[in-house]
């Protein structure tokens, strides 16, 4: 997994973390493996031929003027000398960094082209900002069943303008569903029980750090890749013009599809408040949650097992103490930058998600004074509870030993989370880390 690092010795590692890092493959995924070793010997992880590529498929020279150079150089410099991709993993490293900036050069000609698409009205958004594994998810898709939401599914996340012509008549269905579903298969051939972890289906509503990855103000090429040289620099970028540039693709998208209430959700916001509230300064922000340390090592398992999909030999250990690490900065920089008695702010317990998720949704509709849910999105909300029970697609089994974690440990070093919004333990994991 990394070039300059030594794994954990085998016989340090649980059974579930020996068979993370030593993942068994179905035929099909080790056939892609092999199959991309020859177009991966070929591609060069560089600037220069990122932007090329990007260039020669959209026939377009302007990526704007957010940053770029900086961190695109950061980017390849760090997948190229710290990290040991797969074939497979590096063709996919590839594909979605010249995506990305193709994406952008298509952006910013179709916002050169018709200038009034930004002064389209993003009105009272309400952004879930919670830690991952808080229940961000759950809540987000049960939002998303009011008529009158404006959310954004996985296909249009991935590729937010239409195929071809931007602002022609687009066929019935959209040839961009048909389009993500086949990279979807993919990674469900490439990490078959990942449903069990968490669920992304084409036609629901996922994080915006998609959205926000042409303006390298997206923490997915950290979830993705690790990247411990890229992520130095994420952190000390200052992202507030990425964050207007997401806003921009909002309105790009509201401009193609149509308006409504937006509703967005990206633990990553936790750590960017500022720029996310400069963008949207009339929005809802919802932050959801849960005792930390058992979120920590859930998102360590579903990272540890779909690493797979880049590389040979995934290292738990590393992941978990990443994991860690992401997590604490988020909560960290969530609590020095969030305003005090900001009424725009509502906070959601975990267990009151779980145990009551209608009342939560309505404490979000009345933050700002703002009306009740209709009768419509009620009945809607609850028949998607219904059919959208906890372990719907099996049970997901994690523990702290895994990823070389202690529960006491990370308790204590996120105590200042935990006080700050009386966060109630989670019984199921006992100072020792075990699942009582």
């Amino acid at each position: 997994m990394f070039k300059t690092r030594t794994p954990p010795a085998p016989d340090s590692l649980t059974k579930r973390a020996y068979e993370f890092a030593n993942p068994e493959l179905t035929p099909a995924a080790r056939e892609a493996i092999a199959g991309a070793a020859t177009r991966a010997g070929a591609l060069s992880l560089s600037p220069d031929a990122l932007e090329s590529a990007a260039k020669e498929r959209t026939g377009l020279q302007n990526f704007g003027d957010w940053p770029l150079e900086a961190p695109l150089t950061a980017l390849c410099q760090s997948l190229n000398e710290e990290m040991d991709l797969h074939a497979l993993g590096r063709v996919y490293a590839f594909e979605q960094l010249a995506g990305a900036l193709a994406t952008r050069l298509r952006l910013v000609e179709l916002w050169k082209r018709r200038p009034e698409i930004l002064d389209e009205r993003i009105e009272r958004p309400i952004i879930i900002i919670g830690l991952p594994r808080s229940g961000t998810t759950i809540l987000h898709r049960l939002l998303a069943r009011d008529p009158d939401a404006r959310v954004s599914p996985f296909w249009e996340q991935v590729a937010p303008l239409p195929l071809g012509d931007a602002e022609a008549s687009q066929p019935e269905p959209d040839p961009r569903i048909a389009l993500i579903q086949g990279s979807l298969d993919t990674l469900h051939m490439m990490a078959p029980e990942m449903s069990r972890m968490h669920e992304i289906r084409v036609d629901e509503p996922d994080e915006d750090i998609t959205l926000l990855l042409p303006a390298f103000a997206s923490l997915q090429f950290e979830w993705s890749y690790v990247v411990p040289g890229y992520s130095r620099f994420y952190q000390n970028a200052d992202h507030m013009a990425g964050y207007q540039f997401f806003k921009q693709v909002l309105q790009t998208m509201q401009h193609l599809r149509g308006a409504g209430r937006w509703v967005l959700k990206a633990p990553q916001h936790l750590e960017q408040l500022a720029p996310l509230m400069n963008a949207f300064p009339d929005a809802t922000f919802v932050q959801t949650h849960r005792d930390p340390a058992p979120a920590i090592i859930s998102l360590a398992s579903l990272t540890s097992y779909g690493q797979r999909r880049y590389f040979d030999h995934p290292d738990p250990h590393a992941i978990g103490a990443n994991i860690a690490a992401i997590v604490e900065r988020l909560l960290r920089r969530g609590v020095e930058d969030r305003p005090d008695d900001d009424p725009r702010f509502v906070d959601i317990q975990f267990p009151d998600l779980i145990a009551d998720p209608i009342n939560c949704v309505r404490s979000i509709y009345a933050a700002g004074d703002g009306p009740a849910p209709s009768n419509e999105a009620v009945v809607a909300m609850s028949a998607w509870i219904a059919d959208n029970q906890q372990e719907k697609h099996g049970k997901h089994d994690y523990a702290p030993a895994d990823f070389a974690l202690d529960v006491a440990d990370l308790r204590a070093r996120l105590s200042f989370y935990m006080e700050r919004f009386a966060v109630p333990v989670d019984k199921r994991f006992t100072v020792d880390g075990a699942v009582s």
